[in-house]
């Protein structure tokens, strides 16, 4: 069965509030804590992804069931999807921008400490969701861009490589070469 991305998201949002509704209008439900889950919460853990990142989200269920914090989970799944120079969607071997230069960007969040951080436009990181989390953990910022994100990343200890694979290379190329039939590139469909 395929779904659009459109009908996957009405589907998530019924599921969800389908799932919230009956604990919302219980009048013998408990007050949430403003920052910490029920004590003695005991729900199951939920993981959504897009298709390309289904090996991350065994991973981040099973930390999860393991008890692992949910943040870090996560980021261990999706580290998957960013260390796979066959993915381009993301960290190594993601596509690059026109200059081809491979440009990263990410966010994460933690409900219960209600804690943020988020690199865009950092470059030669190929784990941005690391470095986003480390905005979170060591800084007061909730957000840094550019070639400040990536001098934050090397001061925290991250090592900088070259995330243009080949074969995004020559994406790039082709896709260059298409742009405009008036530029100085030409067209080809071969490396």
């Amino acid at each position: 069965m395929s779904l659009s991305r459109r009908e996957f998201l009405e589907r998530s949002a019924v599921l969800s509030a389908a799932g919230f509704v009956p604990r919302l209008a219980s009048a013998e439900a408990p007050a949430l804590s403003p920052v910490l889950s029920p004590p003695g919460f005991r729900g199951r853990p939920c993981v959504v992804s897009s298709s390309n990142g289904i090996r991350g989200v065994k991973v981040a269920y099973d930390r999860m069931l393991a008890g692992e914090d949910p943040l870090d989970a996560a980021i261990a799944g999706v580290n998957i999807q960013e260390l796979d120079p066959d993915d381009q969607s993301v960290g190594l071997g993601g596509l690059p921008n026109e200059e081809g230069v491979v440009q990263l960007d990410a966010s994460c969040m933690h409900g219960p400490t209600r804690r943020a951080g988020s690199v865009a436009c950092i470059e030669g990181i190929a784990t941005p969701s690391l470095v986003a989390k480390a905005v979170m953990d060591y800084t007061d910022h909730v957000m840094l861009v550019g070639e400040g994100a990536t001098r934050f990343a090397r001061a925290m200890g991250f090592k900088e490589q070259n995330l243009l694979t080949e074969k995004s290379r020559q994406d790039w190329m082709r896709w260059k070469s298409r742009l405009n039939a008036n530029d100085a590139w030409l067209d080809h469909n071969d490396d």
